[in-house]
């Protein structure tokens, strides 16, 4: 600590620890050091652990200015040379992933994100290292990966994972919970639904009715059925149908018993079921709260391109910092979607 004159009187200032002092401690290259703290493969791991050791002693912190110089430079190599980051799932096995336009979606724009950011990204399956999650841990550490993405779930709320969290900056795409709170960015479905009651009114509708997963909404943690209840009209909870499979012949009783103005449905499936129960409403009354291009119906685009391009900022952010483990409390960032009429 040194201290300064100012015109307001005294100022102490911070004097900041350098990448070459680090390196004289530690005793290795400057550039040695930059390659540890990234957690880059061509060092040794006993040495990078002996640097960050150096390092947190000495009080090291990043210059914000010079990683987002280093960034900028990273933006502008070939991609062949560009830094590895993970893109895991943890569900599907290689040929369903392949299969599911949703997940190819949601990998190619992180693939096309992490590749403006300077990173490339190689994808990974649970399943081929038969559930073992440190094993896996262990190949992306010889491929000297330290950057995850976790692909969104879709079968289960809550997935137990045994993985050295220690040892890598991890991000989740999507709302499924992980053995432990991690850094997540995933869809505002509080603010969807929110957007999707203004829609509603505007247009007139007075009864209208939501048909949700009950999977889904508690995957979701219960955000479309706290939205419908905090901010839909009157008698709003009789007016939520939690689907559940074996339910279908009750719904079309329900829906002759409520005579719904407007029909929101959690996906197309639900929309179409709504339908053959019974509902002739307008089409423009008939909402999707997971819509998708070439759908005859309006609704909640999900954004699932924003919300892969924010998770791989969330990993990138720590790997600049040098941030590795779990962070305390995990940052979120929560995207509302965008309506589609």
């Amino acid at each position: 600590m040194r201290v300064v004159a100012g015109r307001g009187g005294v100022v102490s200032e911070e004097r900041r620890v350098t990448l070459r002092e680090v390196a004289r401690v530690a005793g290795v290259s400057v550039s040695a050091v930059s390659y540890a703290l990234r957690g880059a493969a061509n060092i040794p791991v006993e040495t990078a652990a002996r640097v960050r050791a150096v390092a947190e002693n000495l009080g090291y912190r990043p210059n914000a200015r010079v990683g987002e110089l280093m960034a900028h430079i990273r933006r502008a190599r070939p991609l062949a040379q560009a830094e590895p980051l993970a893109f895991i799932y943890l569900e599907e096995d290689r040929a369903a992933a392949k299969r599911s336009g949703f997940a190819q979606m949601v990998e190619t724009a992180a693939r096309r994100h992490a590749a403006e950011r300077g990173y490339r990204l190689d994808t990974f399956w649970l399943s081929e290292v038969e559930g073992n999650a440190r094993r896996l841990a262990g190949i992306l550490s010889a491929r000297g990966i330290s950057g995850v993405l976790f692909a969104p779930t879709v079968g289960q709320e809550r997935i137990e994972l045994a993985w050295p969290w220690e040892e890598f900056a991890v991000a989740v795409v999507g709302m499924s919970e992980l053995s432990v709170a991690l850094p997540r960015a995933g869809h505002h479905h509080y603010e969807a639904m929110r957007e999707v009651l203004r829609r509603l009114a505007a247009m007139g509708a007075r009864r209208p009715v939501a048909l949700v997963e009950s999977s889904t909404n508690e995957r979701a943690h219960r955000g479309w059925q706290a939205a419908w209840l905090a901010c839909g009209s009157r008698g709003a909870a009789g007016r939520l149908w939690l689907h559940r499979k074996g339910g279908e012949p009750a719904l079309a009783s329900w829906l002759r018993r409520l005579k719904p103005d407007a029909v929101v449905a959690d996906h197309l499936e639900l929309l179409t079921l709504a339908h053959q129960s019974g509902w002739t409403g307008a089409r423009e009354r008939s909402v999707v709260l997971s819509w998708h291009p070439g759908s005859m119906f309006g609704g909640i685009d999900q954004g699932y391109d924003a919300i892969a391009a924010h998770a791989v900022d969330l990993v990138v952010t720590q790997l600049q910092r040098n941030e590795r483990g779990l962070p305390d409390p995990p940052p979120m960032v929560l995207f509302p979607g965008r309506w589609r009429g």
